[in-house]
Parts: structure tokens; sequence; C-alpha cells
């Protein structure tokens, strides 16, 4: 994978009409290194990935997608190379500045990251800006900005009201701020729209154990033991590579 990583070009490259045989060939390939991700079959993707790329250097889709195969693998600075080339070549998308906020977040470059965010959400376009959102104050979150997390979590919730994703960040971040009660509000909304799941079974005793109800905690372990006896209690708040 090494060999084939440095045949990919990220340079600017000739301009390439996006109905050309060379850019729908490109496109091609990007779908087909998707698909070999998703099975993962990491080498054979990023051989597809590569091609598009010498297809088409221009495409964000083939810059994006490969930045994400390089996460994977553990080589983050080539990784970056590439969310970056996907931003200078449209420095205005949501989607890509948003993939590149994700990055730099995982990355612990929380300013870096917000900036990104702030170029997602300024984009009229984007098709789903609660993911956008809910990917800042995630972020502000695990920076320690409780004041940021909040107010983008609730700008999340305003346009999406009954997103279960949302709910349940909320009601962790309250319970970072030491309102457990608040907390407790978010947890049961999350818990009327989604099914249940470990995290926020796990959640529910934290909040339950601050407000010291203790028939509540038992049954949030019961539920945990029942309906999850195979989980093993992980970190919340860890974000995983992915494009949206």
């Amino acid at each position: 994978m090494l060999a084939l990583a440095g045949c990919a070009t990220t340079g600017g490259g000739p301009r390439v009409d996006e109905d050309s045989p060379a850019a729908i060939a490109a496109a091609n390939q990007v779908q087909m290194g998707r698909a070999y991700m998703q099975r993962g079959q990491l080498q054979i993707a990023l051989e597809r990935l590569t091609k598009a790329l010498e297809l088409n250097p221009r495409s964000t889709d083939a810059h994006t997608v490969i930045a994400v195969l390089y996460e994977e693998i553990r080589r983050p600075e080539r990784a970056e190379t590439h969310y970056r080339r996907a931003v200078e070549l449209k420095p205005d998308d949501g989607s890509v500045n948003n993939n590149y906020g994700q990055f730099l977040c995982r990355s612990g470059r929380f300013a870096e990251a917000d900036a990104r965010f702030a170029k997602a959400i300024d984009d009229p376009f984007y098709p789903t800006p609660a993911v956008v959102f809910t990917n800042a104050g995630v972020c502000a979150m695990k920076s320690g900005d409780l004041t940021a997390a909040d107010r983008y979590l609730r700008l999340a919730l305003e346009t999406e009201p009954a997103n279960p994703e949302v709910l349940l960040d909320l009601a962790q971040l309250q319970l970072a701020k030491g309102e457990p009660l608040r907390a407790r509000a978010f947890l049961q909304r999350h818990e009327a729209v989604a099914a249940a799941r470990p995290d926020a079974l796990e959640l529910g005793i934290a909040i339950e154990s601050g407000l010291g109800n203790a028939a509540a905690v038992d049954r949030y372990r019961a539920r945990l033991r029942t309906e999850f006896p195979d989980h093993e209690t992980a970190p919340m708040l860890q974000g995983e590579p992915g494009i949206q």
C-alpha cells in the first residue's frame, strides 16, 4: 500500500470536464473504492482510489475518500494532504469543509476544526446542516468549550427536533455541565424516538447516579445486562473517520 500511495496525484493537475470519459471513469473508480472499503478490502480500495486520482486529479470525491482510507490505515499526514486538497478545490463546499473539520477535531486541532465547521455552516446548499451543527457541537464538547457545544447542539435540534443523536449529545452535555435534571429530560426525549442502545443506557446510569436515584440506576444496569449482554463499556465521543 505504501508503494501505491506514492502514485496518488495531489497536485493541481489538468482540469477535467465532469462529463468527459476520464471524469466518468474516475467517478466509477471512486464508487468501487468505497465498496471495497466497506468490505474491508483496503488495499484494493487504495488501488481504485489511486487510479481515480490519476484519471481526474481534481476529483474532490476521490481526495475525500482516499483521505478516509488513509485515516483507517493510520497515515494521518497523507489523509490531511487529501482533505486539504479537497478544500482547495472546493473552498466553499459544505461537505468537504465538514469532513476536513472532523479530521481536525479527531486530531485535537479544535480551533482549526471550528473554522472548517463554520465554513460548512455558511454553505446554503449543504443538504444536512444538522450534521454540521452536531459535529461542531461534539467537537466543542471534546475541546472543553461547553458553551459553544450547547449553542451548536441546540441549533442542530432546531433543525431536526427529533434527531436521536442530537438529543443524546445534549443529554451528555447537560451532565457534563452539572445539570443532571436537564440531562435526564434530553435522554427521555431520546428514548422516546430511538431504540435502546448501550451508550444511552450507560448515560442513563451516569445521570441517575448524579441524581442519587439508586432504583433508576439499577433499572438501567439491568437493561444493559439483559439487552446487551456482550457489551463492553467504551469511552463516549469517539468519532470514527467517515464522509458526511
